[in-house]
């Protein structure tokens, strides 16, 4: 994690520079609802970080999202006949998806979220590799391998290699339909907020990501404030995968998630948020994966004119991650009406 303080906090100061609208905005806005898309989870259902507020009767929400993350992990040594390799994993990803939701009174929110994936060799590892140079920080073994490759290779705990059949492209992701039910505090947001949401992944996937199954996710939300200005949001559950095997690699069928987050409204309209995510392990078939993924997110959510919103941050791996992404941008914007 030292390695990349630094980076942390340059893109929150950046963040913390740009200007605030001050215009009329919800009264909080929410944690960072991004998803693990390191590029083996990318296919598979996991849940977002999110509120426990209802949209009012009648209300509605539009919301695009986008997500470019730089993915590598290298264990082991180099592979071979007699080499050591546990995995490698080299490439990125990028995401965008459209989300619709509404409100339907009684604290009842359903939503329908229809994203495009993309994965591949990438264009940003020169970049991550000049950061590394010039402060001197650790590269974990990037350094190794030639930039913007794409490749997915490892043994199984039995030492036999495992031949992953992915492949670089673009396609349409599972649609996933959700409801939300808040459970207290509905009426009252100065104490406990909490509520309960449901998510379902359907097997409608195309291109090089056809084939990953449907999933069912539930999680359970809650919301404090901590004063007048900050409030914070917890959330755990878990995303169950139908598809055990897909090209090559076996996923855990259940994999528990939550997250921690606090949101700061510096301003009237403006909101800097910092966010951990974390998930059990995902792979079972790989030598030496490790059993948890932590995400630290840091950003901001602006409040516009008209209802809009627009949101930026960026995702890093803590702990010396060899199974999450490096380093991702994340943006976002929506309008309620």
């Amino acid at each position: 994690m030292g390695a990349r303080t630094p980076s942390i906090l340059v893109a929150a100061a950046l963040l913390a520079a740009a200007p605030a609208a001050a215009q009329s905005a919800p009264t909080r806005r929410g944690p960072l609802p991004s998803r693990d898309e390191w590029l083996l989870a990318q296919p598979m259902l996991t849940l977002p970080a999110a509120a426990p507020d209802p949209l009012d009767h009648g209300e509605t929400e539009v919301r695009f999202d986008g997500d470019w993350g730089s993915d590598f992990s290298w264990v082991g040594g180099f592979g071979g006949p007699s080499g050591d390799l546990r995995y490698l994993v080299d490439g990125e990803h990028r995401s965008g998806s459209l989300t619709v939701r509404r409100g339907f009174g009684g604290g009842v929110t359903l939503g329908v979220r229809v994203p495009l994936l993309w994965r591949g060799p990438g264009i940003l590892d020169g970049v991550i590799d000049w950061w590394h140079r010039a402060f001197g920080f650790p590269d974990g073994g990037r350094s190794f391998f030639p930039d913007n490759q794409f490749r997915v290779e490892g043994r199984d705990p039995s030492r036999r290699p495992i031949a992953w059949k992915g492949r670089a492209g673009t396609g349409l992701g599972n649609v996933e339909l959700d409801v939300q039910h808040v459970i207290t505090g509905r009426d009252d947001a100065r104490g406990w907020r909490t509520a309960l949401a449901w998510c379902a992944s359907l097997p409608t996937a195309t291109g090089t990501f056809s084939g990953a199954g449907s999933g069912i996710g539930v999680q359970l939300l809650a919301a404090h404030p901590l004063g007048s200005r900050v409030d914070l949001y917890a959330g755990a559950g878990s995303a169950f995968n139908t598809r055990r095997t897909f090209q090559g690699i076996t996923y855990r069928r259940a994999r528990p998630q939550g997250f921690l987050a606090l949101e700061a409204r510096v301003t009237h309209g403006w909101s800097a948020i910092a966010q951990l995510d974390a998930a059990s392990r995902l792979v079972t078939n790989l030598d030496s994966y490790p059993g948890s993924t932590i995400y630290l997110r840091v950003g901001s959510k602006f409040g516009l004119r008209h209802g809009w919103m627009l949101e930026g941050g960026i995702t890093e791996g803590l702990i010396h991650q060899v199974a999450a992404t490096d380093f991702g941008l994340i943006v976002g914007i929506a309008r309620r009406f």
